[in-house]
């Protein structure tokens, strides 16, 4: 074909493997149950690594340099073509379809990786790959391409002049590469191992993240394939039977990765299952016509293969604009685990479309001249960051409007929150001063109001705190995200046992120990979360953790009551604020654009599923509060339910922040509540008890 330079014949055992690579990842991204499936990222590393030395070392043996104007030829007619075109089709159609909360991220990060730098943004951010609110990002993934890119700058000039070293001082190039590459990839994975274990290394912020997205600490990876590259003489002389051995190992480890390893971060040691899986195979592809390289061979797994870099391109932005897109109430509600998977098959579509009249038109063509070239590549960057910067300017524009308003203040986080009151640091600490709301002049409060539990109690600081002040009262707020306040070893959380059993202590020794006291104390937690989820165990001090839920109920019961007993006989009244109706499947900054503008992101349930949800802890709390005078309880269920359902949505007005916490206005909603609540059930102190500091200290 006139104007077409054919590809050089190529291992389709590779090219299986690349197919491999793509599957795992694909999987992991669309929520199927392979946990570990992002190590197929690994993979492409490591046979990035293997190709581009095998490659440079051909070019080495034949005319002893590499041309690397040519070579920067090559990555840039490879990658950067179908790049752009993804890049350009998510700032357009991202518009309307990407999650709201996530557009200005987007827009960012598709100029980042319009110039390579994905990673380096994305390590920017305050949230890390597994963290839910990066995955609303449509381009997160780009982060593996900026990698690879950064790699291909640096890489062909380092294995050139180990090679010409090599041939002038001891007279064996080959050698002198592999030191160089070992050289590299030893102090790799020592600086990834250090910083996955939270050691700050050279000032590093972050270093967990760093080592996740960074360049130097995935450089061992590329290395590792390099290394295998540069042993294929010893490869080709092993014999038939350690080929199948090796290919069966190979395979091995990389399933083994897929299956057995969690996606709880980035780890060097788990890492190096897959590559080594990798180079196994890479090495037993030449070592025989072995059965798994064979298996990886067929016409159908090579095809994939072929389609792997379009494929890893389109499938995340697509499975990112489903999920937004997809209804959040009525009957397909419960079908948007379908969301991710379906969106993944049809990505192949694009994949194809990209491959066939991008892809392979501009790789394989003989009419790139150098300066022509160079004009492809200018626009493959400047025309993506244009539209980025269109994508950023539509944000904006949204954010203006009524119709996104509410959906932008339901982003905000609550006070504790703002105020650094949801910690560690137990109530009563001079370290908590700016955890107090004063009702006025010095000498005019009537006392404390004391907020205490976990985020679901922190939910509550705008209405409890305003009320507070209305009535008359100061109002002093301590939370610690997934603590209740309960006598109970809580486990599985995330917040710490240790933090938070100091948390409650000292907290509640302060209520009892300290004068004046407290005029109420309000109690808030998410006990159906406590109760229900299998992953949190409860034990009572000193026994073994249950998960089983009718055994948490009665340990919540006696653990709640407790509370409740001292506080009462201490004389001081309290009231325990009931969870919150549970809505699934809503998060604001989630919801696409398009839909917020059709008024159509509402999350709903029925009331009869959110009183049924409920009725364990409500049963509990109940009978932890039963013959305690000083003790009610608060419902908030009707004032955001009607009669048949409750939704995140009402009136214009976004109630909930995510599925289990209000936002700021739906929380406020609730002000008059807890207004009479105050008046109905506080202790006005004496005036020779009125306090100066609350409980600061």
């Amino acid at each position: 074909m006139p104007g077409r330079v054919m590809p050089r014949r190529r291992r389709a055992d590779i090219q299986g493997l690349r197919a491999l690579a793509v599957l795992l990842v694909v999987a992991f991204h669309s929520g199927l149950p392979l946990r570990g499936g992002f190590t197929g990222v690994d993979v492409f590393f490591a046979i990035s690594g293997f190709v581009i030395t095998t490659t440079l070392l051909a070019e080495l043996s034949t005319s002893g340099t590499i041309g690397l104007p040519r070579f920067y030829l090559r990555r840039a007619k490879r990658l950067l073509p179908a790049l752009a075109l993804m890049l350009v089709f998510v700032a357009m159609v991202g518009i309307l379809a990407d999650p709201f909360g996530a557009q200005h991220v987007a827009g960012l990060t598709g100029g980042a990786a319009s110039l390579f730098g994905a990673n380096l943004y994305l390590y920017s951010l305050p949230t890390g790959y597994f963290d839910v609110g990066t995955n609303l990002n449509p381009l997160l993934h780009t982060w593996t391409l900026a990698v690879e890119e950064q790699f291909y700058l640096v890489f062909p000039a380092c294995l050139l002049a180990a090679w010409l070293l090599g041939a002038k001082i001891i007279g064996r190039p080959r050698a002198m590469a592999f030191l160089v590459m070992a050289a590299i990839a030893v102090p790799s994975f020592v600086l990834a191992s250090r910083l996955t274990q939270g050691v700050t290394v050279g000032g590093i912020v972050a270093p967990q993240r760093f080592a996740y997205y960074s360049s130097p600490s995935r450089a061992w990876e590329f290395a590792a394939g390099s290394l295998a590259a540069l042993l294929l003489p010893a490869f080709r002389k092993l014999p038939l039977l350690a080929g199948t051995a090796l290919g069966t190992l190979g395979f091995g480890l990389i399933v083994f990765g897929a299956v057995a390893i969690t996606g709880a971060g980035f780890s060097p040691t788990e890492a190096l299952v897959p590559v080594t899986g990798t180079i196994a195979l890479l090495a037993a592809g030449f070592a025989s016509e072995n059965a798994v390289s064979r298996l990886l061979s067929r016409r159908p797994i090579v095809r994939l293969g072929d389609l792997s870099y379009s494929w890893y391109l389109w499938h995340w932005p697509l499975i990112v604009f489903a999920v937004a897109l997809w209804p959040r109430a009525g009957y397909l509600a419960p079908l948007a685990w379908v969301a991710p998977p379906l969106a993944a098959l049809v990505a192949l579509v694009p994949s194809f479309l990209s491959y066939k009249y991008v892809e392979c038109p501009v790789r394989y063509s003989s009419r790139f001249t150098a300066r022509r070239a160079f004009a492809v590549a200018a626009a493959c960057v400047t025309v993506p960051i244009i539209a980025s910067a269109g994508m950023l300017a539509a944000h904006a524009a949204l954010e203006r409007s009524k119709a996104f308003a509410s959906w932008k203040q339901a982003a905000e986080l609550h006070a504790d929150f703002r105020r650094e009151c949801d910690s560690p640091i137990p109530l009563g600490s001079p370290k908590r001063a700016q955890c107090l709301w004063r009702a006025g002049g010095a000498g005019k409060s009537k006392g404390t109001i004391v907020l205490i539990g976990d985020s679901n109690a922190g939910q509550f600081t705008e209405p409890l705190t305003r009320a507070a002040q209305q009535a008359g009262y100061d109002a002093e707020v301590a939370t610690l995200s997934a603590c209740p306040f309960v006598t109970l070893e809580v486990y599985g959380t995330g917040s710490g046992e240790a933090n938070c059993a100091r948390f409650v202590k000292g907290s509640l020794r302060a209520l009892l120990g300290q004068r004046p006291r407290a005029s109420l104390v309000v109690i808030a937690a998410r006990s159906d979360l406590y109760v229900n989820g299998s992953a949190i165990s409860l034990a009572s001090p000193g026994t073994t953790p249950t998960s089983s839920s009718d055994i948490k109920a009665a340990l919540w019961r006696e653990g709640l009551h407790a509370i409740l007993r001292r506080l009462n006989r201490a004389g001081i009244p309290v009231v325990v604020v009931q969870p919150v109706p549970v809505i699934p499947h809503v998060d604001p900054q989630a919801c696409a654009a398009l839909l917020i503008l059709a008024n159509a992101c509402a999350g709903s349930v029925p009331r009869t599923a959110a009183d049924n949800n409920l009725r364990l802890v409500d049963d509990s709390e109940q009978q932890a509060e039963a013959g305690l005078k000083n003790t009610s309880s608060l419902s908030v269920e009707n004032d955001l339910c009607s009669a048949h359902a409750c939704s995140s949505e009402r009136g214009g007005v976004v109630m909930y922040r995510d599925s289990n916490h209000l936002s700021i206005l739906g929380a406020m909603t609730l002000e008059p509540q807890f207004f009479k609540t105050i008046i109905a059930h506080a202790k006005p102190l004496e005036p020779a008890s009125k306090p100066a500091h609350a409980f600061a200290g």
